[in-house]
């Protein structure tokens, strides 16, 4: 590649950059007297941003494998791996033979599949893999609930 044409990821982080340098300024122009704040400080609890999607959208145009690892083990797995936690305890997909967070990696490892499906435009990224794992949640658990009754004698399922 010549020196102007950037990868996808290497522009993605470019303009990570950029945004970090923008916010300090932001942060360092500030002025004025602070007007003291009551109560606890809030937490920003959000795990899959604009940050996030970008990094997807990076992901799926960039041809390097090593920059994809990269992207992927920086800004996709934990807002991933967050996320199957999240959906595992709220509809208590809780009918499978492995550890919760073996059942997480799978359910990534599933998406990680469906990964190069997202398009761009079509929607927000949050909501296709928030569907996507649900799905394969609702499925695997539903097989394995199953596979419980069948094999459990009648007093233990209750």
């Amino acid at each position: 590649m010549s020196n102007n044409v950037k990868s996808p990821v290497e522009q993605f982080y470019i303009d990570i950059e950029k945004k970090r340098i923008e916010a300090e300024k932001a942060l360092q122009e500030k002025t004025g007297p602070e007007k003291p704040k009551r109560g606890r400080p809030r937490k920003n609890k959000l795990y899959f941003t604009i940050d996030t999607e970008n990094a997807i959208i990076a992901y799926n145009k960039e041809e390097s494998r090593a920059m994809r690892d990269k992207v992927f083990n920086e800004y996709i797995y934990h807002p991933l791996f967050k996320m199957t936690q999240s959906l595992i305890h709220r509809y208590k997909f809780y009918h499978f033979d492995d550890r919760t967070t073996d059942v997480q990696n799978e359910v990534i490892a599933f998406m990680l599949e469906k990964l190069p499906k997202f398009v761009e435009g079509k929607g927000k990224a949050f909501s296709y893999f928030s569907i996507v794992a649900k799905n394969y949640l609702i499925q695997n658990n539903n097989k394995n609930y199953k596979a419980m009754k069948e094999k459990a004698p009648v007093i233990a399922i209750d």
